[in-house]
């Protein structure tokens, strides 16, 4: 048998709303399940839409009600215990709304949950990452302790955003959060790289936004811009697909689906880049950047 190779885990994160995180999440992860990897995708808001995007049966909800991502937080549940399989090759860690008072607890009294509050994250998901091709992270949209946590415990950050004045706002801060991790004082997590900018909710349509797609695209030496892009389309018309088929799950999607075939796309270029080929790359413009610095 094949030996598996290294889990890739990827944080999507933009502190902005409304970019597609949760979407591209959900998607992202399907697709690459649907390419035969094995695939766990990690709630972390506590809005709770991946959750509820995976239409869990009954008797999953009453276990992700108990066992989920704000009790490994705040109790220390073992992380195996929290997994619950979705369907073949896409397991999930549920969130809860618990996980608002999680993120208080995180922010005013952090030393009650551990010694690396940063990291719990990244230690609760050191038992399963040999069990995972990808390990797909949703955050909430902003720059709290949350996020914080999954981009510690990442080794990827792909960044949604719109091609608008203000989405390209939440990109600079999510950047400069980004630099922090890598390079502060002390460093968080000097393995975390931006696989990625992501190009959501486009319409070609649209001056404005081929005007400011040419712009990132042409910022090359700070960042790749995917050359996937995901036309418009609101995550609630993914839902009303869904329901469109009772009973059916975004599994059970056509693989040539208006929603799932952009991500499709997406999926095997995220495969070209951690190729070991395409990591040897980005460990060259890692370099670069770490001598810019």
């Amino acid at each position: 048998m094949a030996e598996r190779k290294k889990t890739q885990i990827i944080c999507i994160a933009n502190q902005k709303g409304g970019v597609a995180k949760t979407t591209t999440t959900a998607y992202l992860g399907t697709a690459l399940a649907r390419l035969h990897k094995r695939v766990l995708i990690i709630d972390s808001d506590p809005q709770c839409n991946l959750t509820y995007s995976m239409e869990l049966p009954e008797n999953l909800q009453e276990v992700a009600s108990e066992n989920n991502l704000a009790a490994i937080y705040e109790s220390g549940l073992d992380a195996q215990s929290c997994v619950l399989a979705v369907r073949d090759n896409l397991h999930l860690i549920a969130a809860s709304p618990d996980l608002v008072m999680t993120e208080v607890t995180l922010d005013s009294n952090p030393e009650s949950l551990s010694a690396e509050p940063e990291a719990i994250l990244r230690h609760a998901l050191e038992s399963l990452k040999n069990q995972y091709d990808y390990v797909v992270i949703d955050c909430p949209p902003n720059q709290g302790m949350l996020t914080l946590n999954a981009l510690v415990a990442s080794t990827w950050v792909i960044i949604p955003t719109l091609c608008s004045v203000i989405s390209l706002t939440g990109l600079e801060r999510m950047l400069e959060q980004v630099h922090e991790i890598v390079y502060g004082d002390p460093p968080l997590n000097e393995d975390l790289k931006i696989l990625g900018v992501l190009l959501t909710r486009f319409r070609r349509d649209r001056t404005v936004e081929v005007d400011l797609e040419a712009r990132l695209r042409s910022l090359e030496e700070e960042f790749m811009v995917f050359k996937t892009v995901i036309p418009d389309r609101s995550q609630f018309e993914l839902m009303g697909e869904l329901q469109a088929q009772t009973g059916r799950h975004l599994m059970d999607l056509s693989m040539v689906s208006y929603s799932l075939l952009p991500y499709l796309t997406l999926a095997m270029e995220v495969e070209k880049l951690l190729s070991p080929k395409g990591a040897a790359l980005g460990r060259t413009d890692q370099a670069k950047d770490e001598a810019r610095h």
